[in-house]
């Protein structure tokens, strides 16, 4: 197996609101905000890792951070069995040279008062890097080997198109003939017909130079043409890494299936192909959720042992104690309509018909059945069975009265997961691991899968398609 040129261990990067000196002085608690919270993964000499994942996943704050571009909150960097977070001075310098970058938007990523030509020789001027004449020289030949014209040394990036933009940037990244290149959504700018000739260019680049690259993007179709390898990032934690055509074949983590059945085909066969949409927003990385991150929108949260319900009904009891433990719930717009509703309210105001004690309210307790009625309506898209419908009312009866945390309780003591609880880390020695709760894990989550006392299937024969896994 090839060496690794780079290997990030445990890497963080959190931004901090709240944190300034009057804030401090205020007595206020600075917010983290986690953007890139424990990412381990390797790059091995001469191939294309791919990162792949939603937009405000952490993706290109991670290569930034990796690249000192960003100071880390954490973790470990190595480079050529260099340490890359320790590194400063002449030694920092020499690392920039050998890792360079190729930025997102062609249109801001270049200065608009210097030429091509003083762009693309700027990094051979800091470096001071051969002779004047020999730079300029070197440049020319870039220029050339981008599909440029060495005629376009004087001129400003104005002059240029989109797609011409790019492979400025990209001549301006391989000046100091780096081993390394972090490619960040380099085609996400770019008309359709001139990602297809940029991505060409940096695989005839890769070959030409003996490149290895980090490929960031969101799209999949750019991830799979030119990755050998894919990792999957949800929310500032990988969830799955493994070669290209296992995860666009037999993808394991739900986030990748769901990822992967989102894009358009192209076949006639599969017009009338009903996509199931992830339900729920994407979380705040702010307050990011305990345990698998994905489990607030996942389609295959695992309930507790002993509760048999069917994956869909699940899902909606997840959805509900979701909105209540956020207080996401608007009781007030029950009430009215249940006061509505009532002939004998005779267009009272609801402050007027509510008491001032919830416990000891005559319009609450005569009414209750008819707001949790209303709250059901609103709330659910699935018809629950059973218990199931019973204990959801009854945790919404408890809204009857305000009490937020009586109805939430109500729910965890009855349908907590291990999702919920504990955090999935992606698997020791395997070439296609995945965090997931639905395969084996690592000794240590198994550990605190005990601790956590939560009964759950926590082994390696467990697929979301009820297939055996390897």
């Amino acid at each position: 197996m090839t060496e690794s040129l780079l290997e990030v261990r445990d890497l963080e990067k959190h931004f901090y609101e709240r944190d300034t000196l009057v804030d401090r002085a205020l007595g206020g608690e600075p917010v983290s905000i986690q953007a890139v919270d424990g990412v381990s993964f390797d790059v091995r000499e001469g191939e294309t890792l791919g990162l792949v994942g939603e937009s405000g996943c952490g993706k290109s704050t991670c290569g930034e951070t990796l690249l000192r571009l960003q100071d880390p909150t954490g973790g470990t960097v190595r480079f050529d069995g260099e340490d890359v977070l320790d590194l400063s001075g002449d030694d920092l310098r020499s690392f920039r040279r050998n890792a360079q970058v190729v930025f997102q938007d062609p249109f801001s990523s270049l200065d608009p008062r210097m030429t091509v030509g003083a762009t693309v020789r700027q990094p051979l001027d800091v470096h001071s890097v051969g002779t004047k004449a020999e730079r300029t020289e070197r440049v020319c030949e870039l220029l050339e080997r981008v599909g440029l014209s060495s005629d376009q040394y004087d001129r400003y990036p104005h002059e240029f198109s989109g797609g011409q933009r790019q492979r400025i940037g990209i001549a301006r990244a391989l000046a100091l003939e780096p081993d390394f290149i972090v490619l960040d959504e380099p085609t996400s700018a770019l008309d359709v017909s001139v990602q297809a000739q940029i991505l060409n260019l940096l695989s005839d680049l890769q070959d030409e130079f003996d490149l290895t690259y980090l490929l960031i993007s969101h799209d999949l179709s750019v991830i799979r043409h030119i990755s050998d390898r894919v990792a999957v990032m949800y929310l500032g934690e990988l969830v799955e890494v493994g070669p290209v055509a296992d995860i666009f074949e037999s993808p394991k983590h739900p986030y990748t299936q769901a990822l992967l059945e989102s894009v358009p085909r192209a076949s006639t066969d599969e017009r009338d192909r009903e996509i199931e949409t992830l339900s729920g927003d994407v979380p705040s990385p702010r307050n990011p959720p305990s345990g698998c991150r994905f489990r607030t929108r996942c389609p295959s949260v695992i309930p507790p042992e002993d509760v048999t319900i069917d994956q869909r009904e699940y899902r909606q009891i997840m959805d509900v104690r979701e909105r209540i433990e956020s207080r996401e719930v608007d009781l007030d717009s029950a009430w009215e309509y249940v006061a509505d509703e009532q002939p004998s309210s005779g267009g009272s105001s609801l402050r007027s018909l509510l008491g001032d004690d919830v416990r000891e309210d005559p319009f609450r307790e005569r009414h209750a059945e008819a707001f949790v009625d209303r709250l059901e309506e609103r709330m659910l898209d699935v018809e629950l069975s059973g218990s199931h419908a019973q204990t959801v009312r009854s945790a919404l009866h408890e809204l009857c009265y305000e009490d937020w945390e009586g109805a939430a309780s109500i729910l965890a003591e009855e349908y907590e997961s291990v999702c919920e609880v504990v955090s999935p880390a992606l698997q020791d020695d395997r070439t296609h691991p995945v965090a997931c709760h639905l395969y084996d894990q690592p000794d240590s989550v198994t550990a605190n899968v005990a601790d956590a006392d939560v009964s759950a299937p926590v082994g390696d024969t467990v697929r979301t398609d009820g297939a055996e896994s390897d």
